[in-house]
């Protein structure tokens, strides 16, 4: 799940983890703060779960601070930036249709991670896996 700096920032603030501890290298993203998975079960690092199915079942850890893509799932953008929700979900049915406004939030999304990832690989921005 990529991150935007406001979300990574209040998962450690959360956790009291640093946000290296949860995230993906940034030299394996081109520069995105992504979720890491964890070794063990290939899920999230903060799924609580035994299984290593993709759909597998658990409790998220930080919930109360998740990251706003967790927030809007399971209503995510396909590779044309059209919104639908992912198959994968088992509660799906629960949440609403997908509609022009979850596409526009999830599109500012996408551009404010992209333009955070954009300046720290250019080394404009600090990079939060570094200590200040």
């Amino acid at each position: 799940m990529p991150l935007s700096e406001e979300d990574a920032l209040r998962i450690s603030t959360a956790t009291e983890l640093s946000v290296k501890g949860f995230t993906k290298l940034l030299s394996e993203t081109g520069g995105v703060l992504e979720l890491a998975n964890s070794t063990d079960t290939n899920a999230c690092v903060f799924l609580e779960t035994d299984s290593r199915e993709l759909d597998a079942p658990g409790l998220c850890q930080i919930h109360q601070n998740r990251p706003t893509g967790c927030r809007s799932y399971p209503i995510v953008l396909d590779m044309e930036d059209l919104v639908f929700k992912d198959d994968l979900c088992p509660w799906k049915e629960e949440f609403e249709e997908p509609n022009e406004g979850h596409r526009t939030e999830l599109l500012k999304l996408d551009s404010l991670i992209r333009s955070e990832a954009a300046q720290r690989v250019q080394g404009d921005v600090q990079d939060l896996h570094e200590p200040e």
